[in-house]
């Protein structure tokens, strides 16, 4: 028995064989041995929680693989275990065997194991230092690659994670998602899911929780956009980067030197591409779509406004999807996906702050609520100052969302919703103000509807201030829960 740490990669761009050739070719695979394989393998369904179970067939022998999946909180890190041993004709006798050995739990030994289809899949296996890389492809169908380090080597992690950079410099892999697990191309996109953080957590505790949430909403997006770009992917990626910004700002003590300066900047990279290509999907398909169905010219003549749009669209998904499938992309990936694994790390064992997040979060929830509740009248501001206000809300909602296992049941319901409501009429007003701008940018574009939006956005800007203005006031301080 082996405890490890491991990370997969996966492409499918390049077979097997490039794939192999290209590692090869570098550090850190260059010179070093490499095992050739062809294996069967066939899963054993168990429904034992935490357990994973195969029997994988190289010539003659047969042997009993079983995994303990020990911590598979953060996206792109595993903590198992992992066990390998001869078997015979009987797979419940190895069993057996293998709970008689103490390494596994008595639950195994009862449990009834349904064979699934064998599958075939050729294999490369190299050792560097102390991580086991082994690439293997499946069924022909993509390829992928495991870096393991034994747990209780020096800096297993970062162990790891210099072989994966190497990896990603020199071939077109990059982080296994949950959701890599299936073609995801007509999946629908994966929104954001309900975080509830234990009231006994300390702040560090929780921002590795909700952390964790952001990332599976990350890259279970980012899964299926890498086959398929499309509006609602894109959608749910940049929302789960306004996410995470929302948790750095709620968390400051958690944002170290190598945040700022190695993965902040790429993050704004990245984040700057998917907000173009955003803000042109809501131009395209609504902001214009309205204009023209207004008009009591009619549709046709926006046509040509609604082709200029479309190309400005085309180009900036192009942008996004090359950056989604660059090196630079994949080193942000696991540059971010290492600095968490590490700041769990460290509360794990026992590096735990002292600040206690029920006091924490009424103080954070309270300043952040002033924010808004202290604004003057929103029909008096400037258009820059109302979409300051839209900001602080949406940092509120998402910090009560963030942390909705302390609020009360009023304050989940009734103030996170007028909160989204605020949110949601004053991006309109907002969006409309832009997107005259953006039409005024267009070739082609005559004067009369250059002064139809910049009319559409008055009109939008003063019902919008009006219905935000008192929507705001009807929001209530958040409360929290009283202390057990």
């Amino acid at each position: 028995m082996t405890s490890w740490v491991e990370s997969a990669l996966v492409a499918s761009e390049k077979t097997f064989d490039e794939l192999a050739g290209a590692l090869e070719a570098g550090p850190p695979f260059a010179g070093v041995e490499v095992e050739r394989l062809a294996v069967v393998t066939q899963e054993l369904e168990t429904h034992a929680p935490g357990w994973c179970l195969s029997v994988e067939h190289h010539g003659d022998a047969r042997t009993l693989h079983a995994v303990e999946i020990v911590e598979a909180r953060l996206s792109g890190v595993t903590r198992c275990r992992k066990f390998a041993r001869p078997m015979g004709d009987d797979v419940g006798a190895s069993l057996s065997e293998l709970v008689a050995s103490g390494d596994a739990p008595a639950a195994l030994q009862h449990v009834e194991p349904e064979m699934a289809p064998a599958h075939e899949s050729r294999r490369m296996q190299w050792r560097i230092g102390s991580v086991l890389a082994v690439l293997a492809a499946h069924d022909g169908e993509r390829t992928t690659l495991t870096l393991a380090a034994p747990a209780d080597s020096a800096d297993a992690l970062g162990a790891v994670f210099d072989v994966a950079r190497a990896v990603v410099d020199a071939a077109p892999f990059h982080l296994l998602a949950a959701a890599d697990d299936a073609d995801t191309s007509d999946a629908p996109a994966v929104h954001a899911s309900t975080i509830d953080v234990p009231r006994q957590s300390t702040t560090r505790e929780a921002f590795v929780a909700i952390a964790a949430s952001i990332a599976a909403h990350w890259f279970g997006n980012e899964a299926g956009a890498l086959r398929l770009l499309e509006v609602e992917r894109v959608h749910q990626l940049r929302v789960a980067q306004r996410r995470l910004k929302t948790l750095l700002k709620l968390f400051p003590d958690c944002v170290d030197a190598a945040w700022r300066e190695t993965i902040a900047p790429e993050l704004e990279w990245f984040g700057d591409l998917l907000a173009d290509a955003r803000d042109w999907d809501v131009f395209t398909d609504t902001t214009l779509a309205a204009w023209a169905a207004a008009d009591a010219e009619g549709a046709p003549s926006w046509q040509n406004a609604i082709d200029a749009a479309d190309a400005q669209r085309m180009g900036a998904r192009e942008r996004l999807d090359g950056a989604l499938h660059s090196t630079r992309y994949a080193r942000l990936t696991l540059a971010f996906v290492e600095w968490l694994a590490r700041l769990e790390a460290h509360g794990r064992h026992g590096g735990h702050d002292s600040v206690d997040l029920a006091k924490y979060a009424k103080e954070r929830i309270r300043k952040h609520y002033r924010k808004i509740a202290d604004v003057a009248d929103l029909t008096t501001l400037d258009a820059h100052s109302r979409h300051r206000v839209r900001i602080h809300a949406k940092r509120l909602r998402y910090a009560l969302e963030f942390l909705r296992s302390l609020a009360t049941r009023r304050t989940r319901n009734t103030v996170a919703k007028r909160l989204s409501h605020l949110q949601t009429v004053l991006g309109e007003a907002n969006d409309a103000a832009v997107a005259a701008d953006r039409l005024s940018a267009l070739p082609d574009v005559s004067d009369y509807q250059r002064g139809f939006a910049r009319a559409w956005a008055a009109v939008s800007e003063a019902k919008d201030a009006g219905e935000g203005e008192r929507i705001l006031r009807s929001i209530e301080p958040p409360r929290l829960k009283s202390p057990d």
